[in-house]
């Protein structure tokens, strides 16, 4: 096999029945995939998991601060406390874009342990921020430097993996947003009862993450690989065949280049900003629990600490969903997905809204929470499996992370205390933003089916091309299918 996939991809012209010997293996072949699949997964996810882990709580603590002495403190008004997370989220969604271009132009190894070092030195400056001008703006710089995280992330993982491996490894990367979310709660709720340093009950949250999440940072360098082909774990064979299979699914990430054309067609393409609206319900629920989840427990009438303390619940229903997801994403079509967990977050969304008795509002909540923590990676793998290269992949990641990021922006100035207790805007909001992204997902799927169905009812002669020619062409490939 080794001598063929070499003259596969020395040839000039492109033989996709070529491509299709070889992407199916013999039993050996098949021990071997085995074998540096569980290498990768040991050696790659355990460091992506903690690098996301300490990314939430970095991120999702402003809202126990904002419960336990932040507003009061810094003296912050109605329109500082909007601005506190939605200028976090403009300076996050503006650098998203040139983060991934960045993220290519240097090793991951470097790039990542540069962004996550630096956020947590601006979380630790949060704790000693002495007005709200300059607490707002230790905020912006925290979205600066986590800007490059999440679509860095989403487009490293296809690096190591082909399209049909990559779901499950995605939905495993973002069950450390749900784990962050139960633990994190917990924590933070100890640390507003403990004494540091003659510190606010707030600055004490601040500090204690800081000061952990720079340690993983620079953890970081030590324990996070580049690229499978100059990876060391590997043997020579395991090496050999995993390039090779990449290289025929999309390409090898370190021999690609972004071009203008390129990202010039990744901006053109209507998918990614459906692919977008599919994805922004779910991050808007993403947005509620995380930065205003304590707040809307506290208006069910909970006392600050308990509603502290319960914020981690709808986060550990969503980790028992994942599991199920995670075990059944590789046996089912990624958009039948969204046919479960969408209409579980709308009527989630609605109980916590509308519903009259705590109890009831709380079990809505836990419902949001088991819709929202499967269905977010489900979005990101199914939009990036069907760019078609790692070059639009880049592009297109950064496209899709900005425009749901928007919920960032949105959200926190119709969850105010202005609107307090029942947030009847910002809820309304929410339920609009999922029915739209079920019927964009919906439209996706039935796109998609009948784009594979015309492609396999007229195939095109491409044994003129070579497979680097085909792979530039990006989803527009006629040997190209969507991943439904």
């Amino acid at each position: 096999m080794t001598s063929k996939l070499k003259s596969l991809e020395s040839n000039e012209k492109f033989d996709i029945n070529a491509q299709r010997t070889l992407l199916s293996l013999s039993h050996d072949e098949e021990n071997i995939r085995k074998s540096y699949l569980r290498k990768t997964d040991l050696r790659v996810l355990p460091v992506i998991v903690l690098l996301y882990f300490a990314s939430s709580l970095d991120r999702g603590n402003i809202g126990t601060a904002t419960l336990n002495g932040l507003v009061e403190y810094l003296r912050l008004s109605s329109t500082d406390q909007g601005n506190v997370v939605a200028l976090f989220t403009i300076c996050y969604i503006a650098f998203e874009a040139p983060a991934n271009m960045l993220l290519k132009k240097t090793k991951p190894r470097y790039w990542f342990t540069f962004i996550v070092t630096a956020w947590s030195l601006s979380t630790l400056y949060l704790a000693y921020a002495p007005n709200a001008a300059l607490f707002i703006m230790g905020r912006c710089l925290l979205g600066v430097f986590e800007a490059g995280f999440t679509p860095g992330i989403v487009a490293y993982l296809p690096y190591w993996y082909t399209r049909e491996e990559l779901g499950s490894r995605m939905s495993v990367f973002f069950m450390a947003l749900p784990i962050s979310g139960m633990v994190g709660g917990p924590i933070a709720a100890k640390l507003v009862q403990t004494q540091i340093l003659n510190l606010q009950r707030y600055q004490g949250i601040f500090f204690v993450e800081g000061i952990v999440t720079t340690a993983i940072g620079i953890l970081t360098f030590f324990i996070m690989h580049d690229y499978p082909d100059t990876a060391k774990f590997y043997t020579p064979a395991e090496k050999e065949l995993m390039t090779h299979r990449i290289t025929l699914d999309q390409g090898l990430a370190s021999k690609a280049k972004i071009s203008r054309k390129q990202s010039f067609n990744a901006l053109l393409d209507w998918k990614i900003y459906v692919f977008s609206l599919v994805g922004f319900g779910p991050n808007n629920c993403l947005a509620l629990l995380g930065y205003f989840g304590p707040t809307i427990i506290a208006s069910m009438g909970y006392s600050k600490t308990t509603a502290t303390y319960m914020a981690g619940i709808p986060y550990a229903c969503g980790i028992f969903s994942m599991f199920i997801v995670l075990r059944y994403i590789n046996r089912i079509q990624l958009w039948k997905l969204y046919l479960i967990c969408i209409p579980s977050n709308i009527l989630g969304a609605s109980l916590t809204a509308y519903a009259l008795k705590p109890e009831l509002r709380l079990f809505g909540l836990c419902l949001v929470g088991v819709g929202t923590c499967p269905i977010t990676p489900v979005g990101m793998t199914w939009m990036s499996t069907n760019a078609g290269s790692v070059s639009k992949r880049m592009i297109s990641t950064a496209i899709f992370t900005t425009i749901t990021g928007l919920a960032g922006f949105i959200s926190p100035y119709i969850f105010t205390s202005k609107y307090a207790p029942k947030y009847a805007i910002g809820h309304g909001f929410n339920i609009i933003m999922l029915c739209i992204s079920l019927g964009c997902a919906l439209f996706l799927a039935y796109y998609f089916k009948k784009e594979n169905a015309r492609r396999d009812a007229n195939p095109v002669d491409v044994s003129h091309l070579s497979l680097e020619e085909l792979q530039a062409m990006n989803d527009r490939n006629p040997m190209f299918r969507y991943k439904l």
